[in-house]
């Protein structure tokens, strides 16, 4: 009888950590979540006008990828948009930059920006998270292949960029393969 009672006890408590567990990934991924979060933004929010304006030239980078206060500077700046003139009417512009802010301000993912003090850098590339995270790719599968030219090209290599998706195991470096750090 108490041989019975511990397999019961046993089967309950390995059935309730299921539950939870399922009920945890189920919410988790309900909320959008994922054990990968760190290297995903949500792309549900996407400002038709932005991908229209800015997408057109390149990539339509996540806004949660800069701070709001970088947004704003390079809105203000598009008369040298990196070189070239990407210069919007004033509402046009404003409206942009109200997402891009908005949106940036508003994420979970501020943890990228820490240790930028009083910086407000225009580039992704330059941001410590950034470096960080693609320190360890050698130089020659970045700068030295024409399929990818250089690290502002995020679609080159992560698959899914365009949706927000930036994880490890979706990296596909042209011309070398998939890449694993």
């Amino acid at each position: 009888m108490k041989q019975k009672y511990i397999m019961i006890s046993g089967f309950a408590l390995m059935t309730s950590i299921l539950a939870f567990s399922f009920y945890g990934m189920g919410k988790s991924l309900a909320s959008g979540e994922s054990e990968h979060d760190e290297h995903r933004f949500s792309s549900q929010k996407q400002n038709p006008l932005y991908l229209e304006e800015c997408g057109s030239c390149h990539m339509a980078y996540p806004p949660q990828l800069l701070p709001g206060k970088s947004w704003s500077k390079m809105m203000q700046g598009l008369e040298d948009h990196f070189g070239e003139n990407a210069e919007l009417d004033e509402v046009t512009s404003r409206e942009i930059e109200n997402y891009l802010t908005q949106t940036s301000d508003s994420s979970s993912y501020k943890k990228m920006f820490r240790n930028l003090g009083s910086q407000t850098p225009l580039r992704i590339t330059e941001l410590p998270y950034f470096v960080h995270e693609h320190d360890e790719i050698p130089s020659r599968f970045i700068q030295g292949n024409d399929k990818v030219g250089s690290l502002s090209q995020c679609n080159a290599c992560h698959q899914k960029a365009e949706r927000g998706q930036f994880d490890e195991d979706d990296v596909n470096i042209p011309g070398v393969g998939r890449w694993d750090d």
